[in-house]
């Protein structure tokens, strides 16, 4: 199912990279227009998608819409519109500047559609796929748990390494880790582990003649490395998390300032 659902993802972005790049080719032909025709019923369609994309919001917030399917298929919808949308109002604009009310309408919308992106990004990252269950902290921590006795003990790092580590498992357990503790805490693990490695692969070739002593070595090197994993994941779990409670913030405005942009553009060209 999963390879079926990316392959499914990547003929999508296939699909809709082709059709951006056709359209900006073509742009000069004026095929479309914005004022009649067919880039007028764009202009309507992917304005009214991108209407209907308050639906998801709406079945996460209003109790009496709690019972409108599963949340699962109202975010792929989002998802998808928040796609979909975008394209048909470029087609709809020939991929051209306009007038100013409608340059604030496109720019906005161009706004919004970057920072979903960044969202959907940082969603995948504390969840099980894109459409998956969210990952629980516990799940990683107790991971973690499992492995750090091996570690703790291990003669394959220094005091000033161990202790290192200890200061990035305080600062990735806190409840609210801040966005530069948890950035600085992931790239630290990271680096720690890269060493580790390296230093486990020119260990190993030194002792390589030596098949018992090098099983021995393997081994510890194996579960220290598993230990730093774990560490990694529940820093970047902590990184991402903060990074999509921050979005959030900035996705709501842009969200609201997209459609009274898109209400203000709809309204001036009828009326004037």
């Amino acid at each position: 199912m999963a390879l079926v659902r990316n392959h499914s993802t990547f003929l999508f972005t296939l699909v809709v990279l082709f059709a951006l790049i056709a359209g900006w080719l073509e742009k000069d032909e004026y095929w479309i227009t914005a004022e009649k025709g067919w880039g007028y019923a764009l202009g309507i369609i992917g304005g009214s998608l991108m209407l209907v994309m308050l639906l998801y919001p709406l079945r996460k917030h209003w109790k009496m819409a709690r019972s409108w399917f599963s949340i699962r298929h109202w975010f792929k919808m989002h998802m998808l519109l928040g796609v979909i949308g975008p394209v048909l109002i470029m087609f709809h604009s020939n991929f051209q500047l306009g007038s100013l009310n409608s340059n604030i309408a496109l720019f906005s919308m161009i706004l919004v559609s970057t920072s979903g992106l960044v969202g959907r990004y940082a969603y995948q990252k504390i969840h099980r796929g894109l459409y998956g269950a969210q990952i629980e902290f516990t799940e990683l921590k107790e991971a973690f748990e499992q492995s750090k006795s091996h570690y703790e003990q291990s003669d394959l790092i220094d005091g000033y390494t161990r202790h290192l580590l200890q200061e990035i498992e305080s600062s990735v357990v806190q409840r609210k880790v801040p966005f530069f503790a948890a950035l600085k805490s992931y790239r630290r693990i990271v680096k720690i582990e890269r060493i580790i490695q390296e230093q486990s692969r020119q260990k190993a070739h030194k002792i390589v003649a030596d098949k018992e002593k090098l099983q021995l070595f393997t081994k510890k090197a194996k579960y220290l490395l598993t230990g730093l994993s774990r560490l990694r994941k529940m820093a970047n779990y902590a990184l991402y998390a903060r990074v999509f409670s921050m979005w959030h913030i900035f996705h709501l405005p842009l969200f609201i300032m997209m459609i009274l942009s898109g209400i203000v553009h709809v309204f001036v060209v009828h009326i004037y």
